[in-house]
């Protein structure tokens, strides 16, 4: 009896132990800069990382420290303190791993009991991208063409990770292609700058880019024959002006949520692995994840689902000195975030299955061994349903996921003459400026992220 006791005060720890898992977490700092205070969130993050100030570091790897300097780094990215926000970048990019869902049987994805965000965070191809894009804006901004040559190498070698994808996943890279041939632009190497651009065009575009390498080719010659058709008689006088690059960080990337659906709804979702040959579940576990709906021993499956936010801001417009100039979306974050969730859903919901199974196995373990330590047939089986219910309640999916991306990044790009200017930024309803001293023959990179 003593032991049947014991198995149900387990199950009631279990239960009460539960959290909300990072969605959770993580809702104070996306909230505050969802409203456009990113101090507020700064100080939050900062105390999620177990830190008292931001010029301090983790000391140790753990679970979500990897994900979390993401989230401060961008956070303070925002503020314009874009030295320390590269400084979280080169470390979250040293400790991050990038999630592979495409080849796994279910093996590595299904092997926690509890929760899938026991072990340290796995970023999917698109986060490990936009951490060299966002961090090449960093050193732009500070003036740094040649730490913003190292973060586009970066970039090049992290490209892998989107070799073998579709068009919609490799036009991501568009952007960080753009930014990339910035870069070796503004250092003075056209040829090197061309080749960037080339990738960006081969990605989809952005705009800006054809007057870039119309302007490039005619000071500097270079080519690259997939831009052949953008070179024009355009006349620059790189040494009498300055350029002004200008990008707008705006809205916030859908983040993930707890979800809950029945087991017949998430096995339909689950089949969505096996049409594809992907991550599905074997035939022997549907049919057991089948018996275990009917017996109604666990009814309910929890998974991750992602969530929109609505009501975002957007760019309406951008002028120097009160004249407009061009300006467009570079990069859909939101639409890549929602492209590569469907992508691993099924996966996702057959590791939660998995989990069902291994519940259900273990609420008739815990039974057996009550039945066998008691006379009471009841409480034995109570003794099982508690220790299942205590599983489905502290099962956590995991709900990680970088949720202080923006939800889209614009850019505008212009010339002019040296001496003081003021860029106004004009995002729904709502005015940002900020004044440059431009330098001939210079550049000025103006990273707009505060309000979103």
């Amino acid at each position: 009896m003593f032991r049947l006791h014991r198995i149900l005060l387990l199950g009631l720890l279990a239960t009460l132990t539960a959290c909300g898992g990072y969605s959770s977490s993580s809702e104070a700092f996306r909230r505050s800069m969802r409203a456009g205070v990113p101090a507020k969130a700064l100080t939050e993050v900062n105390a999620a990382l177990g830190v008292d100030r931001t010029d301090q570091m983790p000391t140790e790897k753990e679970a979500d420290i990897p994900l979390l300097l993401l989230e401060r780094a961008t956070i303070l990215q925002a503020m314009g303190n874009f030295k320390q926000s590269a400084r979280d970048f080169q470390l979250a990019d040293k400790w991050l791993d990038v999630l592979d869902l495409t080849g796994d049987t279910l093996g590595s994805i299904s092997k926690y009991l509890f929760s899938d965000d026991a072990t340290i965070y796995k970023s999917p191809p698109h986060e490990k991208l936009l951490l060299n894009t966002l961090n090449m804006i960093n050193y732009l901004a500070l003036g740094d063409a040649s730490g913003a040559k190292v973060e586009a190498r970066r970039l090049v070698i992290n490209q892998k990770y989107l070799d073998g994808e579709g068009e919609a996943e490799r036009s991501m890279l568009a952007l960080s292609s753009y930014l990339a041939g910035y870069a070796f632009e503004v250092a003075g190497e056209g040829q090197a700058a061309m080749r960037h651009y080339g990738d960006a065009v081969a990605a989809g575009g952005l705009p800006t880019l054809k007057t870039a390498v119309r302007e490039l080719n005619a000071y500097s010659g270079a080519t690259d024959e997939r831009v052949k058709a953008f070179y024009g008689d355009a006349k620059v006088d790189k040494r009498a002006t300055a350029d002004v690059l200008v990008v707008m960080q705006t809205g916030m990337a859908p983040y993930k949520i707890p979800h809950r659906v029945p087991v017949a709804q998430a096995l339909l979702i689950s089949s969505r692995g096996n049409r594809r040959g992907r991550n599905g579940l074997s035939s022997r576990q549907r049919a057991r994840a089948n018996s275990i709906a009917a017996k109604g021993l666990v009814t309910w499956v929890n998974y991750p689902s992602l969530q929109r936010v609505e009501g975002q801001r957007t760019v309406s417009g951008v002028a120097v000195n009160g004249q407009s100039v061009d300006s467009g979306v570079a990069l859909d974050v939101e639409e890549r975030v929602i492209q590569q969730f469907e992508q691993v859903q099924p996966s996702l919901v057959a590791a939660a299955l998995t989990r069902v199974l291994a519940r259900a196995a273990a609420g008739a373990i815990t039974e057996g061994a009550a039945r066998s330590n008691s006379k009471g047939g009841a409480l034995a089986m109570l003794a099982g349903l508690v220790l299942q219910g205590a599983m489905v309640a502290a099962d956590t999916p995991d709900t990680r996921a970088w949720v202080t991306l923006p939800a889209r990044i614009s850019v505008a790009r212009m010339r002019v003459p040296p001496g003081k200017h003021t860029i106004t930024v004009r995002l729904s309803g709502v005015e940002r400026i900020a004044t440059i001293d431009a330098k001939a023959g210079g550049f000025n990179v103006l990273n707009f992220s505060a309000a979103r």
